[in-house]
This record gives structure tokens, C-alpha cells and sequence, in this order.
């Protein structure tokens, strides 16, 4: 497998049901089956969806795939409170196999209550406020938790600085705790972009082979500096790519070093459209 396969391997969670693109139930399972039976399916991870709709979905899912069930579908579940912990335990589809859960946490303790009130099966994504990292990251190291890390918005104030990004990745790096990102990831480099595909405001968004070329950094031990420059990075032929390697900066990673990384640290990142990274990567000739 080459660097930029196993770079990108599963690594869009489709999250069409969600602003910006706020698709219904229907289209969004169409979507994803579409984009199960195409060329680039390779690249696919999860589909995402609230717990509270996981009974819309199920119809949906009877509805648009009618018997069609291979490649089996995978589910990442956002729960929000003790119901939506129960719709988790009580699904029942089998076609469908649940990977994971994602939740969120104000502080440790309410951070300890989404780790116990999900099953150990699955994994299970804490989102936190970046300023409670040095408490909540041990916890999910001990526990077999994985970290979320929320990138945009609809706003340009909600997209986290560089600074922010590289602490984040450096704290659950020395933690060895996985993470996934969502929000604001629809582009592979950083750069200024629409925050939605219907308005006018631009923003300077992060871009997602930044994101998990810095992560490799971190996870190898690099240096802060290092890992923003990387994360900062709005120039796309600053990334090289071969074969078996990816270089950028004075940096290289070989496919089996970001072998190790995806499987053990950046895992996936969710986006409302699966369309959009792939035709940016096939414009940078990634594909």
C-alpha cells in the first residue's frame, strides 16, 4: 500500500446529517451507500449519526438498501445524555455493525460518566474543552478512551488556532491516547474557504493532511515548532509525495510509519461531504 493510501485509508466519517450540510436521514443514507459502491470507498470510515435518530436510520437503511448489504456499514453514535446510552445498547441491526460512540465532557467528571455509561465494545470519542486536557487526557489513557477534537464551524470563531491544534495533538501524543477530529475538514490544506456552501463568509481553515501529518509528528516526538509549521502550511506543494513516502518541510514519513500512526493515534475525521475531499485530493493529484 502506498504513503497516501495508507495515509487516507477509512478516513472520512461521513457526517452528512450535520451543518454544514444538514442533510434528512434519506439522502444521507443514499450518500453514503453511493459512496460505498464507488472507486474511492477505500477512503470511507464510519457513517454518523445522533443516537436519538437511530430508529429513522434503521428505517432509512431498510429502505434504501434492500438487501444490499456488503461492504457491511459501520455507525459512530453521538450520545448526549443516559437515553441516547440506552438507544445505543438496545439497537439491534444486522446489516450494521456499531464501532463506536462519541460524547461530550464539560470537566473530568462528567468526562468519567460518558466512559461508564458505555459499553466496553465500542470505542468510545470524548470531546472537551481544549483548556481541560492535562485532567481529562490521563483519564482516557487509563480507561481505553479515545479523544475528539473539534476543528470548525460555521463561524470563524469556532476554528481553533494552530497553537490550540499542536497542543492538542501533543498532549494526547504523550498520553498515547487516539483521537478524531471534526468540523471544518473539508479541505485537504490549509487555507481560506467558504465556511458553508451556500454563504459568502471565508475563513482560514485547518486542512486535514495538515492535521494528520502533524499528528505523525507528534506521535514520533517532535518538536512544537515542527508541528505548527506543519499545521500552518497553506501551500500544497510543500507536500511531496512518492510511493512508500511522504515529504514535507525537512520531514518524512514512510507508509509504514503512518501505518502505526493511523492505527494507534489519528484515527478518521468527520466531514457532512465525502465528495469534497476526495475531488480536492484528485485536483492536487493525490488520486
Amino acid at each position: 500500500m502506498s504513503a497516501v493510501e495508507t495515509l487516507l485509508r477509512h478516513v472520512v466519517d461521513y457526517a452528512g446529517l450535520f451543518p454544514p450540510a444538514g442533510l434528512d436521514m434519506e439522502s444521507a443514507v443514499r450518500n453514503y451507500q453511493d459512496a460505498l459502491a464507488g472507486e474511492d470507498r477505500w477512503m470511507l470510515g464510519s457513517f454518523v449519526v445522533p443516537a436519538a435518530r437511530l430508529g429513522v436510520f434503521a428505517e432509512s437503511f431498510e429502505r434504501v438498501c434492500c438487501g444490499e448489504r456488503e461492504p457491511p456499514w459501520t455507525l459512530s453514535v453521538i450520545c448526549a445524555d443516559e437515553a441516547d446510552r440506552r438507544a445505543v445498547e438496545e439497537f439491534q441491526e444486522g446489516a450494521v455493525f456499531l464501532r463506536s460512540v462519541e460524547a461530550k465532557a464539560a470537566d473530568r467528571a462528567s468526562a468519567e460518566a460518558a466512559l461508564r455509561g458505555l459499553s466496553k465494545s465500542r470505542f468510545c470519542y470524548v470531546e472537551f474543552p481544549p483548556e481541560r486536557a492535562q485532567e481529562i487526557l490521563p483519564l482516557l489513557a487509563a480507561n481505553g478512551g479515545r479523544a475528539k477534537l473539534r476543528t470548525g464551524g460555521l463561524t470563524a470563531d469556532a476554528i481553533p488556532s494552530v497553537e490550540a491544534v499542536a497542543a492538542f495533538l501533543r498532549a494526547s501524543a504523550a498520553e498515547r491516547v487516539p483521537f478524531k477530529a471534526t468540523a471544518g475538514l473539508h479541505h485537504p490544506i490549509r487555507g481560506l474557504h467558504l465556511l458553508a456552501p451556500d454563504g459568502a463568509a471565508r475563513a482560514t481553515m485547518h486542512g486535514f493532511i495538515n492535521l494528520f501529518l502533524a499528528a505523525a509528528l507528534a506521535w514520533f516526538g517532535a518538536e512544537n515548532t515542527a508541528v505548527q509549521r506543519t499545521l500552518a502550511e497553506e501551500d500544497a506543494t510543500a507536500f511531496r509525495v512518492d510511493d512508500d513516502v511522504i515529504r514535507w518541510h525537512e520531514h518524512a514519513m514512510t507508509a509504514d510509519q503512518l501505518e502505526l500512526v493511523r492505527r494507534d493515534f489519528a484515527i478518521s475525521f468527520g466531514s457532512c461531504s465525502f465528495a469534497e475531499p476526495v475531488d480536492d485530493l484528485r485536483a492536487m493529484e493525490w488520486l
